[in-house]
């Protein structure tokens, strides 16, 4: 008898065991939701990303998007049960909507706070005049925050305008120990192109003057051969020390972008620890003389030993062709590469399932066994045009062989013919994991938002298989 087995029968009951064996590592937690799996029922919506979901202290899950018909477009923000259900509790129907009076509001990011109010965060937008972060906190049953939060209107609106076309756009949310609330995205500028963008509010959704004085931070990269100036951040991460993290793309010359990322202290300034001047890039550069070198961070993930994860995109191509893959980067502490981390911290894993061969990695979390869970999408040919994906890398950044086929394992929910979806956000959910994404093209731009809980073998959390 072999040792897993052993672990099992000394920890487990002979049922539970039964009801193990038919289930593996990633399949649809069948008892959730319709058969692992609920549509939100936002048929007019707009899928954004990056995006997040949150889980309460409850097990409740939220996710937030778009919705509505273009231009006119609010934040919305769904809540479901812990087991799948649309929370009625919740709005009344389990959804509820945020107008900031633009012309289209879409919302990237959401968290809960510890008294239980939920913080949404995105972007309003005026076409053809400006654009706009824009902030909104609702209390428990899905009403905006009308008592404590941005001056009796529950919504609060940040301008960077510092100068070019001032279209700010916000990409990501995190919240501090404290209350106050951090969301990154990126600001048009009058010569730098864009620069990354990080604003801190208080608690009320003011202005923190705290924060480099003005509550607002802006970062560029400059790289030497930069033609475009564009650098954008997507997703924020705050550590123990209430150090603020941020990662994105930074231009780096024609046709070509990097992973990006920067470091700065809880007062606003950049971490003179993290990379010598708080930032630092990271460059795949797999598309060689004629490829394109297109590489950008669309997830960043902080792990419990204090390294640092990013996910996103890298183009692997030497042709002018782009191929698309899933590209992982783990930074030490400091900002320099964890060698110990597939190669010089560097990693990419290519589901090809296509002709054109997209794989975009969006989301992912960290298990209790030090394991990461990451969530994209692929395109495909045929019947099926975009699949969800997962994939799972083991602490050295190989793949997990356990999960799925060699590490990687695709979902269609057939909703439509050819179908599409992705996973663009995730969270730990009790003995799972829940995705949250979009897809199902109604007329080529409406879609419903989705989540989906997958089952993860947490009897082996010690690593030990």
């Amino acid at each position: 008898m072999n040792t897993r087995i052993v672990r099992v029968l000394h920890g487990l009951a002979l049922s539970a065991l039964c009801t193990a064996a038919q289930a593996a590592d990633g399949d649809l937690d069948t008892s959730f939701g319709d058969n692992g799996f609920r549509l939100a029922g936002t048929t007019e919506g707009y899928s954004t990303i990056p995006s997040s979901m949150a889980v309460q202290a409850d097990g409740k899950i939220l996710i937030c998007n778009g919705e509505g018909v273009s231009p006119a477009i609010d934040f919305v923000i769904v809540r479901f049960t812990a087991d799948g259900e649309l929370d009625t509790t919740f709005s009344f129907d389990g959804r509820t909507a945020v107008d900031f009076d633009g012309d289209t509001d879409l919302c990237n990011g959401v968290a809960v706070q510890a008294d239980g109010k939920i913080v949404a965060a995105g972007t309003t937008t005026e076409f053809g005049v400006t654009s706009d972060f824009a902030i909104a906190r609702l209390n428990a049953d899905g009403t905006l925050d009308t008592a404590t939060f941005g001056a009796g209107t529950g919504k609060s609106v940040i301008a960077f305008d510092v100068g070019g076309t001032n279209l700010d756009t916000a990409g990501g949310l995190a919240l501090r120990s404290d209350g106050k609330i951090v969301v990154v995205g990126s600001a048009n500028t009058d010569t730098n192109g864009d620069d990354f963008a990080i604003v801190q509010l208080n608690s009320d959704g003011s202005r923190d003057t705290g924060f480099n004085l003005t509550g607002r931070v802006t970062v560029g990269f400059d790289l030497p051969a930069s033609t475009t100036k564009f650098d954008m951040a997507t997703r924020v991460v705050i550590d123990e020390q209430n150090r603020i993290i941020v990662a994105g793309t930074a231009d780096a010359g024609p046709a070509a972008s990097d992973f990006a990322m920067v470091r700065l202290l809880p007062g606003g300034q950049p971490d003179p620890d993290f990379s010598a001047d708080g930032r630092t890039t990271i460059a795949f550069d797999l598309g060689g003389a004629n490829g394109s070198n297109s590489d950008g961070a669309y997830h960043l993930m902080l792990q419990r030993d204090g390294r640092i994860v990013a996910a996103g995109v890298v183009d692997s191509s030497t042709t002018a062709t782009s191929n698309i893959d899933m590209g992982f980067v783990r930074l030490l502490p400091d900002g320099s590469p964890d060698a110990g981390f597939g190669i010089g911290g560097k990693t990419t894993i290519a589901f090809d399932l296509g002709s054109d061969n997209s794989d975009l990695a969006l989301t992912g979390v960290e298990q209790s066994n030090g394991k990461l869970l990451f969530g994209g999408a692929s395109n495909t040919t045929g019947a099926s045009n975009i699949l969800a994906d997962a994939v799972r890398l083991n602490r050295d950044g190989s793949p997990d062989e356990s999960f799925g086929t060699l590490g990687k394992k695709s979902y269609d929910f057939a909703q439509t013919v050819p179908s599409g979806q992705l996973f663009n956000a995730a969270a730990l959910h009790g003995s799972g994991i829940v995705f949250g994404g979009a897809g199902y093209v109604i007329d080529d731009t409406h879609v419903d938002a989705f989540v989906a809980r997958i089952l993860i073998d947490l009897i082996f959390a010690d690593g030990f298989d």
